[in-house]
């Protein structure tokens, strides 16, 4: 009888230790499994947030169809839709070839900006900026280049 009964024990540890194996290797599967739908997830953001920026474009509004020499025009900006969006800044390209960058706006939050302007010379027809967002690591950055009427 107590052979009997510890043979029953031990059966009894046997079968109970297996099964909790067996849920403990269903858990680790079920972990590696999430952990791999979480790392799909997140690349999934990414790519959607990268889709995004990529397809902003900046909408000049301007107040008036002349800008004149050495007067100050104030030039509104729109991205493509109004929200809030990563912190970027704003630089103006100028010079011969517009090789060289002037930070005119910094930590901006909104998805609009007003940039004002006063054109030295009747040539000084072309504005040329750039918005630069710092997303993850990644420098992203959306341009403006467009022609305006300057009149004496």
């Amino acid at each position: 009888m107590r052979k009997t009964l510890t043979f029953t024990v031990i059966i009894f540890s046997v079968i109970t230790s297996s099964c909790e194996d067996g849920r403990i290797t269903d858990l680790e599967n079920s972990v590696s499994e999430l952990t791999e739908l979480n790392s799909k997830l997140i690349d999934s953001i990414q790519t959607l947030q990268e889709k995004n920026i990529s397809s902003f474009y900046l909408i000049e509004n301007l107040d008036n169809d002349n800008f004149k020499v050495n007067e100050t025009s104030k030039i509104h900006f729109d991205f493509g839709y109004k929200n809030y969006v990563s912190e970027y800044d704003v630089y103006r390209l100028y010079g011969k070839n517009h090789e060289e960058r002037e930070l005119i706006l910094k930590n901006q939050r909104l998805s609009e900006f007003d940039f004002e302007f006063k054109p030295e010379n009747i040539d000084d027809d072309r504005i040329k900026l750039e918005v630069v967002m710092n997303i993850n690591g990644i420098e992203w950055i959306i341009p403006a280049d467009f022609q305006i009427n300057v009149t004496e």
